[in-house]
């Protein structure tokens, strides 16, 4: 398929592309939804840029608008060829080079990066330094901690809980050298963008560290409130159709079923609470390796919905009692925003550190610990009728006035931002003539 893009045919708009090292399918993540979600919000909002959004995968080109596309290149080398991994959450890239994508780079004004590691970004960082073309990035996946978390896991696996296998964790620490070698790198590849948009305090101290402050950009929650809201609320339907008795406290987890996201937390802690007779139901909107674990471990106080399509979804989050984010690394979390928004009461690990990005609202409760901190906290949420009223109302309030539209954080957080790196740029290739 020939590349369609007008930044090629003598356009005047802004012309940027952004580099998703990941395959798009209705199983992606929050990291390739996001940005779905960012491409359709250009367009509704009729911006003056004109957008390409590169994904790894099959050849494909899907035009969203006159001036906005999604484009997938096949990999290189990408993980499934790695037959000998454990499971892997999302499969990228790990060429060092792209061809095909360096020859499409160059017709850009601006080239904009979603992680500091893989073959896309590091494509993009050799045409920048060739082509004089500005990078600027964003920090969506905490994938150096993601690094750790899998690496022992494939540790744990491959080689088991032996001598060996605790003297590489405990003793050699690979699963942390694996994370600081992660953390490197992206320092790395800040230092070569221009300028950076994070969520989380770690991330700015990070970034401005290598851009200082001018150049590092905090971004806007964005949600679409067609599909996320108290109005789809349903609870007799979810009932109905997901098997789950009446008179129950239905604890929603969303995402990947896997070691990554910290299900198991959530299912040991499940599993307390039913041997104390706590009217508990699991249900879960996602797949992963843990889903088996899910049934065979909660039996009928579970149920697991396998992928859920996101209308579908809105009405989940706002018909159950709670959003249980088990997960103890995240940026944002897409699932918390999208719960608060359909004003469903958050529970949130107090390792993610993602009550503060919602300004600590009492419609998120931290939870401290590990499977007892679960255990206490959702028995507690239980217990409590009252403050789960006034969660779930604070979680409506909240959702009702701090989010804005994807369009919106395309327009006034990103494209200010693009403009004025393909203005340096150019200042940059004056003063150099």
């Amino acid at each position: 398929m020939g590349f369609s893009s007008s930044a090629l045919s003598g356009s005047r708009l802004l012309r940027v592309a952004v580099l998703v090292d990941l395959p798009r399918s209705p199983l992606s993540g929050g990291h390739v939804k996001g940005w779905e979600k960012r491409a359709k919000g250009a367009v509704e909002n009729d911006l003056p840029v004109d957008l390409t959004l590169y994904f790894s995968g099959p050849e494909a080109e899907e035009s969203l608008g006159p001036h906005v596309r999604l484009r997938s290149l096949p990999p290189v080398f990408s993980t499934r060829n790695l037959k000998f991994l454990p499971y892997v959450p999302d499969h990228t890239d790990l060429a060092l080079y792209h061809p095909r994508l360096a020859r499409e780079l160059p017709s850009f004004d601006v080239i904009h990066t979603t992680d500091g590691f893989f073959n896309f970004t590091r494509t993009a960082e050799r045409i920048s330094k060739k082509h004089g073309l500005p990078l600027t990035t964003s920090l969506h996946t905490a994938t150096p901690a993601y690094a750790r978390i899998f690496a022992k896991k494939a540790i744990e696996e491959k080689i088991g809980n032996g001598w060996l296998g605790r003297w590489l964790i405990e003793d050699l620490d690979f699963p942390g050298r694996q994370e600081r070698k992660m953390d490197a790198r992206l320092r790395r590849h800040i230092s070569l963008c221009r300028h950076a948009f994070i969520a989380r305090t770690e991330d700015r101290v990070l970034a401005e560290s290598v851009l200082g402050k001018a150049r590092v950009h905090e971004l806007q929650t964005a949600i679409d409130r067609a599909l996320f809201g108290p109005q789809r609320r349903d609870r007799e339907g979810i009932e109905r159709d997901y098997g789950i008795p009446s008179g129950k406290i239905v604890a929603l987890f969303v995402g990947r079923m896997d070691v990554g996201k910290n299900i198991y937390t959530l299912i040991e802690a499940a599993e307390k609470l039913l041997r104390e007779g706590v009217p508990l139901h699991i249900l879960t909107a996602g797949v992963g390796p843990a889903a088996d674990d899910v049934r065979a471990r909660l039996g009928a106080h579970a149920t697991v919905a396998g992928f859920v399509p996101p209308k579908e979804l809105g009405r989940l989050y706002a018909s159950a009692d709670l959003l249980a984010l088990t997960s103890e690394v995240e940026i944002r979390s897409l699932v918390g925003v999208e719960a608060l928004a359909s004003g469903c009461p958050v529970l949130v690990s107090s390792k993610s550190e993602i009550a503060p990005l919602f300004q600590n609202t009492f419609a998120m409760r931290v939870v401290a610990g590990k499977a007892e901190g679960w255990a206490d906290a959702l028995r507690a949420f239980a217990a409590d009728e009252e403050l789960r009223k006034k969660m779930r109302q604070a979680a409506s309030d909240y959702g009702a006035n701090h989010f804005v539209s994807w369009g919106e954080e395309v327009e006034k957080d990103f494209l200010p931002v693009w403009e004025e790196a393909a203005r340096e740029a150019r200042g940059s290739k004056n003063e150099g003539a």
